[in-house]
């Protein structure tokens, strides 16, 4: 029997291995979690993204928001540095543990895409994880400025009226207006959050972050006062293709509009 169901996985990914995306294919998709480790999934928001530089995800375990690094090539895929929120949460039937979905991601060895379906398998080629396509509501657009600043990568330039301590390639902030969640990287850390805008008032709140720790070009000093800086804001402003970050009248952050790659 045992022999059976794992030559019928492996029969599986040799029947869809034609149709396996490459990272153009599977990036820039909502993936929502419908299989776990031998389970159906009926009743559950996790779910997982991809970015267009198919580096970087984001999603959610079904509890808790997720980000972390992702590597793609042909058939194979990794998901590491994973990091999440804290929040305790009561699931409900048909869903599946949130330590369960991060150990099945960790698991990840190889994928495959059959139309809007996306298969997940381990080294021994079992299907360990079986998503579909989420369709995305496009955004209504809004004339606070939160699409203006989805639009633009957020390179950090100068901390309040100061330049950075050393020149850090890598510090940068992203938006998603569709998922309010924001992210990015310390130069040091990867992190992810959540964040409102209302006007020109601005919070970014739930930042967590990997745990590396830097000590090169004083990475960490950077680091601190760069979070501090996005969790102390409440207004901010576009012009001349910066965005700043205040609280009250006092700049905290200065970051650079860059095109997103």
């Amino acid at each position: 029997m045992r022999t059976f169901i794992l030559t019928s996985a492996f029969l599986l990914f040799g029947s869809i291995g034609a149709l396996a995306a490459g990272p153009s294919d599977i990036d820039g998709i909502q993936w929502t979690l419908t299989y776990a480790n031998g389970r159906n999934v009926t009743s559950s928001t996790a779910h997982f993204e991809i970015d267009r530089n198919g580096t970087r995800f984001t999603g959610s375990t079904g509890c808790n928001r997720m980000f972390g690094n992702v590597g793609v090539r042909g058939q194979n895929i990794d998901f590491s540095a994973i990091g999440t929120t804290r929040m305790m949460c009561k699931l409900p039937a048909g869903n599946v543990s949130e330590t369960a979905f991060l150990n099945a991601l960790d698991r990840a060895d190889k994928f495959a895409r059959n139309a809007n379906v996306l298969y997940v398998f381990d080294r021994q080629g079992r299907t360990i994880l079986r998503f579909k396509r989420q369709v995305k509501q496009q955004p209504v657009e809004d004339p606070s400025g939160r699409r203006q600043l989805e639009e633009k990568k957020w390179v950090l330039e100068s901390i309040r009226n100061r330049k950075t301590f050393a020149p850090i390639k890598g510090v940068f902030i992203n938006f998603d207006a569709v998922k309010g969640s924001a992210g990015g990287d310390s130069g040091c850390n990867v992190f992810g959050g959540e964040y409102t805008v209302k006007g020109d008032k601005i919070e970014i709140t739930d930042i967590v972050s990997t745990l590396r720790a830097c000590i090169e070009d004083e990475k960490m000093a950077v680091e601190r006062d760069f979070f501090d800086g996005l969790r102390t804001a409440n207004r901010f402003e576009l012009s001349d293709g910066r965005l700043r970050l205040y609280r009250g009248k006092t700049l905290l952050l200065t970051l650079r509009g860059e095109r997103k790659s």
